[in-house]
């Protein structure tokens, strides 16, 4: 069988092999409740200090502000249910992760205010334009840090700057930067921020949500108090200390990766250029390894079929609803039309990905567009 070529980065990694082996041995060997006194539990409850620890020096910050959640999804709902009751004000941009987006429109329904910003054409949130939504009475800014469908990078800690000057929380949904490109949590005025260890080269089902000491967060799971009451529940070691694992292999090659991706990604463009396939890249200073094309001649979700059947995986760059194809918020606010939007779609390159398969994917795109 032909191997896959796995262009979805954005959507998961492939767990790194190392951290994988690391997670078998605890799951063998360390099996105790980590809230249990005797040895056993203790075993556990080490393991998970540990990582949080180390965690901490990685985004440079306390040990105590990391709090262990199930991913992504669940540290935004925490940080959003967390600090907004009934007549806050809260901002947001229109094209962030539905993680965001249907917490927000929950949390409309609770009678908190709610506005969104628009980014600009470029896909970048401006401070400026947040600036100007600011009420007397809002309380949470909530921007992402990389945008998970162009990959734009959000100038978080200008952002972060204008919170804290005006007294307003911020917090980041940083799924796609955190492992990719360095925070230093410190030199920020970033409040909390979001981590899901699957888009790093980690195992699926655990991230972190950062909490800056002082922030007071009214929790909406109850349970045993484990996580400080922010996030009860049995804790799981082997996923914690994965997710640490890989944090650090991709903190550790940072550089290296980023190096790597740009020049496979670099190759990429030139190797269409040459192929005269008539495209457009969308949006600018983008985070290197997401590439959200549109091929004027082809519709996106053909073109994901056709390149799933000569086993290559590729991400359709629209939500396809309900057998149309509508632009996501984030195409519609980097202002592409529905019928563009649907020849759109997102590649995206991981460490894996070597010069011979940018040559197979180009070499795949000519023979499905030009025949």
């Amino acid at each position: 069988k032909t191997k896959t070529l796995y262009f979805d980065t954005a959507a998961t990694t492939p767990l790194d092999l190392r951290v994988a082996d690391n997670m078998h041995k605890i799951n063998k060997d360390i099996f105790g409740n980590p809230s249990s006194i005797h040895q056993v539990g203790q075993k556990s409850h080490n393991v998970i200090e540990r990582s949080r620890k180390k965690i901490a020096e990685l985004l440079f910050c306390k040990q105590s502000e990391i709090y262990f959640t199930s991913g992504g999804s669940e540290s935004n709902n925490i940080a959003l249910r967390g600090v907004l009751n009934e007549g806050d004000h809260f901002i947001t941009a229109s094209y962030e992760h539905p993680a965001i987006l249907e917490v927000a429109k929950y949390l409309e329904s609770k009678n908190i205010d709610i506005t969104y910003v628009k980014p600009n054409l470029n896909g970048i949130v401006e401070s400026k334009d947040i600036a100007n939504l600011i009420k007397p009475n809002t309380k949470l800014v909530s921007i992402m840090a990389v945008n998970n469908e162009i990959g734009t990078i959000n100038p978080i800690y200008e952002i972060s700057d204008l919170c804290r000057s005006n007294n307003i929380y911020f917090h980041t949904d940083a799924v796609q930067y955190v492992g990719k490109k360095k925070i230093e949590l410190n030199l920020s005025n970033i409040d909390m921020l979001s981590l899901g260890a699957h888009k790093f080269y980690g195992p699926k089902g655990v991230g972190a949500i950062y909490i800056k000491s002082g922030v007071k967060i009214n929790p909406y799971i109850f349970g045993g108090g484990q996580e400080k009451g922010i996030r009860p529940g049995t804790e799981n070691p082997s996923l914690i200390s994965g997710m640490c694992h890989a944090l650090e292999i991709a903190t550790e090659d940072l550089d290296k990766n980023s190096m790597h991706i740009k020049k496979m990604e670099n190759l990429f463009v030139k190797l269409l250029n040459e192929s005269k396939i008539n495209y457009k890249i969308n949006g600018h200073s983008r985070l290197e390894g997401i590439l959200n094309i549109t091929f004027f001649d082809f519709d996106g979700h053909s073109l994901l079929l056709n390149l799933d059947m000569r086993n290559i995986a590729i991400s359709f760059g629209s939500a396809c609803a309900s057998g149309t194809a509508k632009a996501s918020p984030s195409l519609l606010s980097i202002g592409l039309k529905d019928d563009i939007a649907k020849n759109t779609v997102r590649i995206s390159i991981g460490k894996h990905i070597m010069e011979q398969d940018i040559y197979t994917l180009v070499d795949a795109l000519k023979g499905i567009i030009q025949k």
